[in-house]
């Protein structure tokens, strides 16, 4: 404990000092040791370019591929460093807000990602598995979840708006279909929504609702319809394998997505939406989720 006290001294410092909230959560990665890109990363510059909108995607695209699909061609597997490429977009999409707004969006990486697994290594295309298959990019989620918000008397509001914003933009890799990240989805609901949240000595209820909800709202947001039609039966076949579709305490039904346990996670997000004690914004994101869920079942309906 006596680190985090630590880091978030040293947070609560520099935070003043920095102008926008995307160089804000460049300062709290340092200071957390987050998952994030090399320091001397050949694509996290050129993925802010593209972000920035100082180069097109067409550019982007082929200045980040086309010195992979050299070191394919030249023998060079081991030379391609596919983590740090996940690093830099995953750390990007930390940095990009997931509510409404003029700010440019996770969109735009959601097109980097499809050009790598719909791309074709020219003359070399027995290869061409190494980006349909993403190479990496599972091992880059999963330790990405690592950077959850951390409690200690409360937590840091651009630390949990950062995670909501990774979170989205892994909702929208599995709502397009890129990538399966549906259990995902499971683990930040569960968390927000299906554990009691009790006052502790690091957080209050409140500051609990306040640090997970956001995220479980961006995967309504980015997930929802295809949430909302998910019905699959998650039981383990053999219990050595752990239960992670298991629910939290406050959910009663077996380890699965479905429709009822989609209507629990509706109730939910309407109970915190009224709740007293959390944020104004907490509540905005409660009620955006269950617009978004209305929406989804009405998407449904006209199918």
């Amino acid at each position: 404990m006596a680190r985090i006290a630590e880091q978030n001294q040293k947070i609560k410092e520099v935070l003043p000092t920095v102008k926008t909230e995307a160089e804000q959560i460049d300062q709290i990665a340092k200071i957390r040791g987050w998952f994030r890109p090399k320091e001397d990363s050949a694509y996290y510059p050129l993925i802010q370019e593209f972000l920035n909108e100082q180069i097109d995607a067409k550019e982007a695209t082929s200045r980040i591929l086309g010195p992979i699909d050299e070191k394919i061609k030249d023998a060079k597997l081991d030379d391609v460093d596919f983590m740090d490429l996940w690093k830099s977009i995953i750390h990007s999409a930390k940095r990009l807000t997931f509510r409404n707004g003029p700010q440019v969006n996770h969109n735009m990486l959601i097109d980097l990602v499809s050009a790598f697994k719909e791309h074709s290594i020219p003359g070399n295309e027995q290869y061409n598995y190494l980006y349909q298959e993403m190479t990496d990019f599972s091992m880059a989620c999963r330790e990405a979840l690592n950077d959850s918000p951390v409690a200690h008397d409360g937590y840091i509001d651009r630390e949990i708006e950062a995670w909501a914003n990774m979170n989205f933009f892994f909702a929208l890799v599995a709502g397009k279909h890129i990538h399966d990240l549906s259990m995902y989805a499971l683990f930040v609901l569960r968390e927000a929504l299906e554990t009691p949240a009790i006052d502790d000595p690091m957080s209050t209820a409140n500051q609990k609702y306040d640090a997970n909800v956001p995220a479980a709202a961006a995967w309504i947001l980015g997930y929802g319809h295809d949430l909302f039609r998910m019905e699959k039966d998650l039981t383990p076949s053999d219990r050595k394998q752990g239960n992670p579709g298991r629910g939290g305490e406050l959910w009663k039904g077996k380890s699965e997505f479905s429709k009822e346990r989609w209507a629990f996670w509706k109730e939910r997000f309407a109970a915190i939406a009224d709740m007293e004690g959390v944020s104004e914004q907490t509540k905005i994101d409660a009620r955006d989720a269950i617009e978004g869920m209305e929406r989804s079942q009405t998407y449904e309906h006209l199918r």
